[in-house]
């Protein structure tokens, strides 16, 4: 047994040397991030990172108190991408859907979107046109 020992101990080194190497990942320190969240349900965030990166959001309340009580939400998003170009996404989001804007969505897909908004969202809504 002790005649492999020398074997096994190299076999097991060279299997870890090929092991892959996790890359380190730099710390991106919080510069603002801020929540705040009100009893009707509405909220704002507000977040920034050292490396560019943004997100601003607020949702507040339609029809309050109402059966068709519900959020409509409103934000921006933002990061640098791989080349240094600062991206920057706007959304508007509610009952009818999510639409994003900016100049990474291809304009079909916004105009698609806000187009969708006007359409009927339930089968209800369908049978009460």
């Amino acid at each position: 047994m002790f005649k492999f020992l020398p074997l096994l101990v190299l076999g097991f080194l060279a299997s870890g040397y090929a092991l892959p190497v996790a890359e380190e990942k730099e710390f991106v320190a919080i510069l603002k991030s801020e929540v705040n969240k009100n009893e009707d349900g509405s909220y704002q965030v507000n977040y920034e990172g050292a490396d560019g990166t943004e997100r601003k959001e607020e949702a507040s309340v339609v029809d309050a108190g109402t059966e068709n009580e519900t959020l409509e939400v409103k934000g921006s998003y933002k990061y640098i991408n791989d080349k240094g170009e600062t991206v920057e996404v706007f959304y508007t989001a509610g009952v009818n859907g999510f639409v994003p804007y900016g100049t990474i969505i291809n304009p079909e897909i916004t105009s698609v979107a806000e187009a969708a908004k006007d359409l009927p969202n339930t089968q209800e809504d369908e049978v009460k046109s």
